[in-house]
């Protein structure tokens, strides 16, 4: 079934928003979506739209106090498309949507955001006041588009909800624009400008916040041979100013049609906004046409023309001359490449069709630090299919190591800014206000205390995920422990439980989670980003002060009771020959009780892991308790180094017969263990295996596919047997 979509704008004339809008309701695949713009006022635009075999609705607004039977045709005529989306352009039509929302409680109401910085003030009191009951509705639309981002940061200034802002830039139209000369000297005749004059084109139209005055001023600073075309129409009285400072160099042309003509006529593209600039049809033109452009560092310009040409801040004749002075010397970066790679129509048109569909997801963790729950869940959500989904991750506690990471993705993260343990009153308001900003379709919780935030928040599904066995609750924190039990007596509500550890799924049944809820999804590792790496043997070594022979094993993982560090310690104190290396979250503070230990290098947390597991000959796991599925093994094994580890948690099924296990808390058996694994002279063959292993069982590909399959179901129909274990031991 098709996903029906209504446009709404006020007039379909030749400005940019409307532009893009017949772009991109043409350009919809009509397999997936069934397309009918609504226009107030209609314009020459809609003739293309049809010929594009687009329904276009004209009302026939018959003038500004035209209302109540406007309001009447509009209604009819959207009960009559019946959307499932109505996307409202510029902010008449988005006020006009946040009204109609109540009559429209099956339709996704969707915001088209266009400028940067509202120019309001300038069309009068009604200008204002719609700008202003705007600012007070716009948490009615369930997410808004802005093409820009100085246009999203503007408007979540004003009040807007951050949460439901995506970003997509305007496409810009490569077949239409290209590089024409075609009618350069014709045109360079008719507005009176020397053939071989450097020129400049201004295009847009003439108003204070385009600020030709600046441009006038700079090109006062230029050589003679600089001449500059002035091309719009506007406000008369500011034109009058414009040509009272005008020289000889400076001419003025209305608007054409036939703007790759245009292009093809200048030498380089000039942008003097003063402010409102949001994402510069202009200057994305003109570098398709393969111009290099010259703009003023307002709204997404900068970004826009990136290496390809120059930018100066607003007000300053000064630094914009400067920067026309580095055009004239020339640029060796392509403009149009540029474009082309970033900024088409098509890139536009999926973008848009992803972020109409998708649908927002909240995943609830309880921190963002260095653990390996937190780097999955990371690892989960750079390759979780985001036309699909958007993922919004709320952390209990404040920063981690993976925040920075994961909004480098695009993906927002959020705190509640909880002290660990400590609910409070501030925490919960604000978790129920973010449930409403983001209007998740699921709420998934991720690790104990992200379980039970994802059942408080409310207002959809949820999804649990359980990422660390579970022994005795005797070994969790008082704290831990109640959180565990609570969410016993409350696995009903949840519509999966992901485990990623076959004991663990075991062990929770057992104290009475719901089994017929239970999905196992194991980790899954990236080949390319833990690997072998012979470099790396050699720089970690000499890093330590150590000869390039020595024998390095290494124990990662945050120095927590699970990890059990004093059995790891009493082994190397039984293996003095050999060099052992410690990294993670305090580890650094790390001592041997008896100050014995002169091999042990502990380094604190480290952000280059896959380089120093790469170094080591053996990969040592020492836990004692908690451990679901560890993956220090597997990245280990990535890296075919041999393993040694203690039977907890799913270390066995991991490592398979391509490592050793040996008892918790036997210093002594790992001790032994490591030193078996350095005499086998199969060690090299196992390696190989160990890393084969992990890449035809345990891929980030197959994680990213388990955790999807959840996503992707509808809460309503049962959990496919496939994906429920047929016994406690079954994946």
């Amino acid at each position: 079934m098709k996903t029906r979509i209504t446009f709404l704008i006020r007039d379909l004339g030749f400005a940019g928003a409307q532009r893009q809008l017949v772009a991109l309701a043409s350009g919809l695949d009509r397999s997936v979506f069934d397309v009918t713009v609504i226009s107030f006022y209609g314009g020459p635009l809609a003739d293309e739209l049809r010929s594009n075999g687009v329904q276009c609705i004209t009302i026939g607004k018959k003038g500004r106090w035209d209302m109540l039977g406007f309001l009447w045709h509009i209604l009819k005529a959207l009960r009559a498309s019946q959307p499932d989306i109505l996307h409202t352009y510029l902010n008449e039509s988005n006020l006009l949507g946040a009204l109609l929302k109540p009559f429209l409680q099956r339709t996704k109401l969707v915001w088209g955001l266009r400028d940067s910085q509202t120019d309001a003030a300038l069309f009068g009191w009604l200008g204002k006041l719609v700008f202003s009951l705007a600012k007070r509705l716009s948490r009615v639309p369930d997410s808004l588009i802005a093409n820009s981002q100085s246009g999203a940061d503007y408007y979540i200034s004003q009040g807007y909800p951050a949460a439901r802002i995506t970003v997509i830039p305007n496409g810009i139209d490569v077949q239409r624009f290209q590089s024409d000369s075609s009618k350069r000297a014709t045109l360079r005749a008719e507005w009176g400008i020397p053939e071989d004059a450097f020129l400049f084109g201004l295009i847009g139209r003439i108003s204070p916040m385009k600020d030709q005055l600046t441009a006038l001023r700079a090109l006062t600073k230029l050589p003679a041979h600089v001449h500059l075309l002035v091309m719009g129409t506007g406000d008369e009285g500011y034109l009058a100013e414009i040509k009272a400072l005008a020289t000889d160099r400076v001419h003025f042309s209305a608007p054409r049609s036939d703007m790759p003509t245009v292009y093809g006529a200048l030498d380089a593209l000039l942008n003097s906004s003063a402010f409102g600039e949001g994402f510069s049809n202009v200057i994305g033109e003109a570098m398709a046409c393969g111009l290099h452009c010259v703009g003023t560092q307002v709204g997404d310009t900068a970004m826009l023309i990136g290496e390809t040409g120059s930018t100066a801040p607003p007000n300053n004749p000064e630094a914009l001359a400067q920067a026309m002075h580095q055009v004239l010397a020339g640029n060796p970066h392509d403009p149009r490449a540029r474009i082309e790679s970033q900024f088409t129509i098509p890139c536009m048109i999926r973008a848009t069709a992803a972020a109409l569909t998708r649908k927002s997801i909240a995943i609830y963790t309880t921190g963002l630090g260095s653990g390996g729950a937190e780097m999955m869940l990371t690892q989960i959500l750079s390759k979780l299919d985001r036309t699909k989904f958007r993922p919004h991750v709320i952390s209990l506690t404040d920063g981690g190591k993976y925040v920075e990471t994961l909004r480098s993705l695009n993906i927002p993260v959020h705190s509640l800014g909880m002290n660990a343990g400590v609910p409070s009153l501030r925490s919960f308001l604000k978790l129920r206000s973010l449930a409403k900003e983001i209007r998740p379709v699921l709420n998934i919780g991720w690790m104990y205390h992200g379980n039970l935030v994802a059942c408080l928040a409310g207002g959809a599904p949820v999804i649990w995920n359980v990422r660390q066995s579970l022994y005795d609750l005797k070994l969790e924190k008082r704290g831990s422990a109640m959180v565990i039990k609570a969410l016993a007596w409350l696995s009903w509500i949840p519509r999966r439980i992901i485990y990623n550890s076959k004991i663990s799924s075991q062990q929770h049944e057992g104290i009475g989670y719901r089994r017929d809820r239970t999905q196992l999804t194991a980790n899954g590792f990236d080949p390319e980003r833990f690997k072998p790496d012979p470099d790396a043997r050699t720089s970690v070594r000499s890093e330590l002060g150590l000869p390039p022979d020595a024998i390095l094993i290494g124990r990662f993982g945050r120095n927590a009771a699970m990890k059990d560090y004093p059995t790891l310690l009493a082994a190397a104190e039984l293996l003095p020959d050999l060099h052992f290396i410690i990294a993670g979250t305090d580890t650094d503070q790390i001592q041997s009780p008896k100050s014995k230990i002169q091999n042990l290098h502990a380094l604190g947390e480290r952000h280059d892991l896959p380089r120093l597991t790469a170094a080591l000959d053996i990969a040592v796991s020492s836990s004692a308790f908690g451990e679901g599925f560890p993956n220090v093994i597997a990245e280990a094994m990535c890296c075919a180094v041999p393993v040694v580890a203690t039977d907890i948690g799913d270390s066995a099924w991991v490592i398979g017969d391509c490592g050793r296990l040996v008892p918790p808390r036997d210093p002594q058996a790992l001790a032994n263990a490591i030193r078996a694994t350095l005499a086998d002279p199969d060690r090299h063959l196992q390696s190989a295996a160990a890393r084969q292993r992990i890449v035809d069982t345990f891929s980030l590909n197959a994680a990213v596919q388990g955790f999807e399959s959840a996503l992707h179901h509808s809460p309503d129909i049962p959990i496919p047997s496939s994906l429920i274990p047929k016994s406690p031991c079954a994946a």
